[in-house]
């Protein structure tokens, strides 16, 4: 039995004309299966908690959002199954970075007929929450809300820029203490934290990919140094080249506001989890659907 998650309330509705094709493929091969969906974010984590002993694999249509509401829902239930992707989000991280085919026929073909699978890592947050693709916070986190879709569609990538800028005059870096394994611990005046399990964000490839450890991106002590590189980030997405970022892995990490300042985080693109936060990278975690 397969279990066919899709949110109806992420993109422009199509998950469940996918799952419907997706469910004519597999009866042609003799695969019976399921429709999993929820009235919002939460109701769906529980529809796929509810399902998980029915089935015998978890095919999740969407993007890095759709993933993490799915694989919260294994973390929470402590489920093993093997999972495959249809990759029908806007960016696709996660699916990029295990070369899931993006094209949705392909991925569908494959789901239904020949495949391998491979273990791979996601990270967890406060033991109940995935992480599959990014977690961040600080001055930029909240700038893709600030843009209305109009100014997106009229001025294009430049919008960010602008907000970026108000944000240099407005807004003061955090004191934020971070305790990485046991080799940091350490209070930085943060203006932006990225965390990533993926080696791109935003379609950007910033960074190579540890097997077994997240990347935590830092930029801190701003001054005038930093503020080319700030703003270069905010238009382009990459941080990669910059002198002016620091750059660990960790396999754990204990992050919180030294002053309990109330910073909320955004995980795989959604608001999140508020600090104090405790990450753990789960290294074979999820056993998931590859090409041959």
């Amino acid at each position: 039995m397969y279990g066919l998650f899709f949110n109806n309330n992420s993109g422009d509705g199509k998950g469940k004309k996918i799952a419907e094709d997706l469910h004519k493929l597999l009866s042609k091969q003799h695969i019976s299966d399921i429709l999993i969906t929820g009235k919002d974010a939460d109701d769906a984590i529980e529809k796929v908690k509810q399902t998980l002993p029915q089935i015998d694999v978890l095919v999740i249509i969407g993007g890095d959002g759709s993933i993490n509401l799915a694989m919260t829902a294994m973390i929470q239930t402590n489920a093993d199954l093997p999972v495959g992707i249809v990759p029908a989000g806007t960016v696709n991280n996660f699916a990029k970075r295990y070369s899931i085919p993006l094209n949705i026929d392909e991925s569908l073909q494959l789901i239904a007929g020949q495949h391998s699978t491979r273990r791979v890592g996601i990270a967890v947050c406060n033991k109940t929450k995935s992480i599959v693709s990014s977690l961040t916070f600080g001055n930029l986190a909240d700038i893709s809300n600030e843009v209305r879709q109009e100014e997106k569609r009229k001025f294009g990538k430049i919008v960010y820029l602008f907000k970026a800028v108000k944000h240099i005059g407005k807004n003061k870096s955090i004191e934020i203490r971070f305790s990485l394994d046991n080799s940091i611990d350490e209070v930085m005046k943060t203006w932006f934290a990225l965390i990533t399990t993926t080696k791109s964000i935003g379609g950007h490839v910033y960074d190579d990919s540890s097997p077994d450890k997240m990347h935590i991106s830092l930029l801190h002590n701003i001054g005038l140094r930093q503020v080319l590189p700030y703003l270069f980030f905010a238009l382009t997405g990459h941080l990669k080249n910059s002198k002016s970022i620091d750059h660990f892995e960790a396999k754990h990490a204990e992050i919180k506001s030294v002053n309990n300042q109330t910073i909320q985080t955004r995980i795989d693109g959604d608001e999140s989890i508020n600090l104090p936060i405790q990450i753990e990278y789960r290294r074979n975690r999820i056993e998931l659907f590859i090409d041959n």
